[in-house]
């Protein structure tokens, strides 16, 4: 029979020598840069004791990030836990890389907010309404590059 799936050995410690680290922290300016650049990245809401990930389109600004959002579940879950995390990564040849924000997310109802985020020209990917704005400020913003095997 093949090995258990679900029970498997454990990891060895060391597999011999590597020629480099697996991953590579990232530092804030990095992480912000590759932000700064992406516009596709995940969203992590809590729902009573499930978590569901979300994808949208964002933007960062100013030390924060930014999406349009439908009224529905996914702005009744923020507005329950404002508690989220939101990652994006990248795959090409043999490197990767991944950056996490850790932070709190409100909606945005000030008008000169609204005006500033409208400046920032995010337009939505698909053909709906999404009239609500979400801000995402970072408590914690961790990042690492990888260099891929085979």
């Amino acid at each position: 029979m093949d090995k258990d799936i679900l029970h498997p050995d454990p990891m060895p410690e060391h597999d011999g020598p590597q020629d480099q680290a697996p991953a590579e922290p990232l530092s804030d300016e990095q992480c912000w840069e590759l932000l700064g650049e992406s516009r596709f990245g995940r969203l992590g809401t809590r729902d009573g004791d499930e978590i569901e990930i979300t994808p949208v389109n964002f933007i960062a600004d100013d030390g924060k990030l930014y999406f349009r959002s439908a009224r529905g579940s996914k702005l009744l879950r923020l507005t329950l836990y404002s508690q989220v995390a939101f990652e994006v990564d990248h795959v090409a040849g043999g490197q990767a890389w991944s950056v996490i924000v850790r932070g709190h997310a409100r909606t945005l109802t000030d008008p000169k907010d609204l005006e500033r985020f409208e400046r920032l020209d995010l337009r939505p990917w698909l053909d709906t309404v999404k009239l609500e704005v979400v801000e995402i400020a970072p408590y914690k913003v961790t990042g690492r590059r990888f260099s891929l095997q085979g």
